[in-house]
């Protein structure tokens, strides 16, 4: 049993949950608050230590943030995965029965055949007899090779689909549904592997976030906003080459890390992107009208060295925000931050 709170516990964690909902302005929904009781009560390492470097780094939590935490630390996605581990471990353990059982066939038709040759060289009178032997035990091996090799290649089969289906898993935890540029997790991971590798590589960050798409939404729904959403995250994710990665980042904000480049390449690859996307044309397939026109609004900037990472996106985010207080659909970066 996970949670073994009195009534009275309970209702001293609720109000500490209220109380970090409502600073975070966050909804009082299912999510939300699963997230906010288990920081609250402690008992989850790594959710507490992921919301402490956000809090540090004064991140803002909304419900796209609370959601990828519950995914990453709460939910209860590991059944899945647990039951394909078994799986492959069984396919594993069945195959190296099958190559022992193959082994040990082997040998014993090797060491009957040759006691019978022996047997052959010392009685030529028993010829007949021995040769109907080594007969009987040459059919006995073919079969059992046969039988062998049937179950080799349904074993085989069975590992490929293993593969694939974890393959499968790996992205669906990596990748965010709608838009399907990478996640949260996928960007930590990814990080990590760069900074393990190079701890002072120069990572460039360009936030970018769709200018008035709460109104758009207003005004076109939420189902047209998804489709536009996806092929806009399909555009930007289209500058960033294989040694970068795209990330969605909050509801209608992405976020392109891009290795060992420095600041006036990363400005020059952010206003590609919002010339990119400016161009982009769409049509309302319900009555073929033309939608109004996306821009993007984007921040670029420059991880420091020893600075940390959180503190790196909320100072990213900084910069995101100068650039739509400026008028939108234009690029700022960091050094507009500097004092004149």
């Amino acid at each position: 049993m996970k949670y073994q709170d009195s009534l009275q516990q309970a209702l001293e964690k609720a109000g500490l949950v209220k109380a970090f909902l409502q600073h975070n302005q966050l909804a009082i929904h299912p999510i939300n608050y699963a997230v906010a009781y288990d920081y609250i009560s402690g008992s989850n390492a790594g959710l507490c230590q992921d919301i402490e470097q956000k809090l540090a780094s004064k991140a803002c939590f909304d419900n796209f943030i609370m959601a990828e935490l519950y995914q990453r630390w709460l939910a209860d996605e590991n059944a899945q995965q647990e039951q394909l581990l078994q799986d492959v471990t069984g396919i594993v353990g069945r195959l190296s029965g099958y190559t022992d059982l193959a082994a040990e066939t082997t040998g014993q038709f090797i060491q009957q055949l040759e006691q019978q040759l022996h047997h052959l060289a010392s009685a030529p009178a028993q010829l007949a007899d021995i040769a109907g032997i080594i007969k009987s035990q040459a059919l006995s091996y073919q079969q059992n090779q046969q039988q062998l090799h049937h179950q080799l290649v349904m074993a085989n089969k069975q590992s490929h689909q293993l593969r694939h289906e974890l393959e499968q898993l790996k992205l669906q935890r990596l990748q965010d549904p709608l838009t399907g540029l990478y996640n949260r997790t996928a960007m930590q991971n990814q990080v990590d592997i760069w900074l393990n590798e190079k701890p002072q590589r120069r990572i460039a960050a360009i936030v970018v976030d769709i200018d008035h798409f709460s109104r758009f939404n207003q005004d076109y729904g939420h189902t047209i906003g998804d489709v536009i959403l996806s092929k806009v995250a399909r555009k930007v994710g289209s500058y960033v080459q294989a040694s970068g990665i795209p990330v969605r980042s909050g509801g209608e904000e992405f976020l392109l890390l891009l290795p060992d480049i420095d600041l006036r390449t990363a400005n020059e690859i952010a206003e590609q992107v919002r010339k990119g996307v400016e161009k982009l044309r769409f049509v309302s397939s319900r009555d073929k009208k033309s939608l109004p026109k996306i821009t993007i609004s984007l921040g670029v900037s420059l991880l420091q060295t020893k600075e940390n990472w959180f503190h790196f996106l909320a100072r990213s985010s900084q910069v995101l925000k100068l650039a739509k207080e400026r008028g939108r659909n234009q690029v700022a970066d960091e050094l507009m931050l500097l004092p004149n």
